[in-house]
C-alpha cells in the first residue's frame, strides 16, 4: 500500500481541528474558499507603523525597535496598521499613545491597550 498524505484525493489540508480528544487534519476541497485570507497572512501584509513617533515629513516611523543605540532612546511604540493611522485624528493618536505609555510594561510580553 502506498502513502498518499493526510487528505483524500482532491482535498487539501487547511490546518488542524480537534475531533474528540485528538487533533486531526482539517481536509477541505481543493480550491475551496474555506481557506480564506486572514489571520497572520493579513497581519503580515499590512504595513504597521508607530503612531507615537511622527517624522518631520509627516510620515510615521516603522513599527518596533531595534537594538541600535539610536533606537534605544525611542519611547515605547504604539503600533497600528498604516490605514488605521491615517483614519485617526491627531487627538485620537495622542490619546492612544498616552494610554499605551501610561500602562507600565511589566514582563517580557507587550501590553495591549485599546486604540
Amino acid at each position: 500500500m502506498y502513502k498518499r498524505g493526510t487528505c483524500w484525493e482532491g482535498y487539501v489540508q487547511a490546518g488542524m481541528k480537534k475531533k474528540g480528544s485528538k487533533m486531526v487534519p482539517n481536509c477541505v476541497p481543493a480550491g475551496s474558499k474555506k481557506m480564506k485570507e486572514g489571520g497572520l497572512t493579513k497581519w503580515f501584509r499590512q504595513k504597521w507603523v508607530d503612531i507615537g513617533s511622527k517624522r518631520k515629513d509627516g510620515s510615521f516611523a516603522k513599527c518596533g525597535r531595534s537594538k541600535q543605540k539610536a533606537d534605544a532612546k525611542r519611547k515605547y511604540p504604539k503600533c497600528v496598521p498604516l490605514a488605521k493611522a491615517r483614519r485617526m485624528s491627531e487627538g485620537q493618536r495622542r490619546s492612544a499613545v498616552a494610554r499605551k505609555r501610561a500602562v507600565a510594561n511589566v514582563g517580557p510580553k507587550p501590553t495591549n491597550v485599546r486604540t
